[in-house]
């Protein structure tokens, strides 16, 4: 079968928490995506200046609050230290930009989170002028202010909000009843599940799965979703599978992620949820399933506009705006 086109005359322009450029310091930073929407921006980087502030407004009509975690320590105590203190109006607080999983930081490349930096968390949960806390890499759920964010797609040589072609996902029906494992696999230990799954893939799902090992480009990478019915997208850092299931979605294809407290921040779209990546965790059957379900049914292409829509920038910024009193 061939690979279907991506012709399209519409746009989106996709949610993005990431910020750039890193490792030159905090004041390097250009804001976009969530980012350079909020009203008081803390950015951090590994290199000096660690912290740096932009307020885009006055203290006093400050609502929206994002935090970088690139230097997340450094970032968070600058949070309650500096910028808490000076609030006297409700406020929504984001946090991302960078794999670091909150509220204990599980990522195999930093230690957790230390119990001083944990119980001002917890604080900062209990204050009343806090409505909501969106967080990226949410890894546990330990207040009802919390709500997980997906960090949507990421754009590191973009220094403003770019906006992408929708792809047309043509006849969706006729894709390969198959799951699509290629994911990136670097040196360090976050990257050990990713091994694993190709392992998996190789041995167990061998007669459903196509096996990428070798790198294409990112427009081929792109076809390849648009012929499949379903993607493997494994979490590297932190515990989001996007951004390939953010791009697995804007192809018209279904994601397969792992259930984590993150996972939340994919509800109300189409995906596949397995609870570990384990042989059983995929079969032929699960997948024939998950194919009359979202595909032969036709409630996939139905849920197009949506989809598209819950991609957007817009509609995430929308959803942390109606927190606020009065909006």
């Amino acid at each position: 079968m061939a690979c279907l086109p991506m012709h399209s005359d519409t746009t989106i322009r996709p949610l993005s928490t990431r910020l750039f450029p890193k490792f030159k310091g905090a004041s390097a930073y250009a804001l976009s995506g969530i980012a350079a929407r909020c009203d008081w921006i803390v950015l951090s980087d590994r290199s000096e200046p660690f912290v740096e502030d932009r307020l885009q407004t006055d203290v006093a009509t400050v609502r929206t609050i994002f935090v970088s975690l690139r230097s997340h320590e450094a970032a968070l105590r600058h949070l309650f230290d500096t910028v808490v203190p000076r609030l006297t109006a409700p406020f929504v607080l984001v946090t991302g930009s960078e794999d670091v999983t909150l509220p204990n930081q599980t990522d195999k490349r930093w230690p957790p989170l230390s119990e001083e930096l944990r119980n001002k968390l917890v604080q900062l949960l209990d204050n009343p002028l806090l409505i909501r806390w969106f967080c990226e890499n949410m890894d546990a759920r330990i207040h009802s202010k919390q709500e997980a964010l997906p960090l949507g797609l990421v754009f590191p040589d973009a220094e403003q909000d770019v906006e992408l072609p929708v792809p047309d996902w043509g006849d969706i029906g006729q894709r390969y009843r198959r799951v699509l494992c290629a994911h990136r696999v670097r040196d360090g230990a976050q990257w050990e599940t990713r091994k694993t799954v190709t392992e998996l893939a190789k041995a167990h799902w061998r007669s459903f799965a196509t096996i990428l090992e070798e790198p294409v480009s990112e427009a081929a990478f792109e076809a390849l979703i648009r012929s499949h019915a379903f993607v493997l997208c494994v979490e590297g850092g932190g515990l989001d599978p996007s951004p390939k299931a953010w791009q697995t979605l804007l192809h018209g294809a279904i994601p397969i992620v792992r259930r984590t407290p993150l996972t939340e921040a994919y509800d109300g779209f189409p995906i596949a949820i397995v609870d570990d990546w384990r042989g059983s965790a995929l079969n032929a059957d699960k997948l024939e399933y998950w194919f009359e379900k979202h595909f032969r049914s036709g409630r996939l292409m139905a849920q197009r506009d949506q989809v598209i829509e819950k991609l957007g920038l817009d509609y995430w910024w929308r959803r942390i705006r109606s927190c606020l009193p009065g909006t």
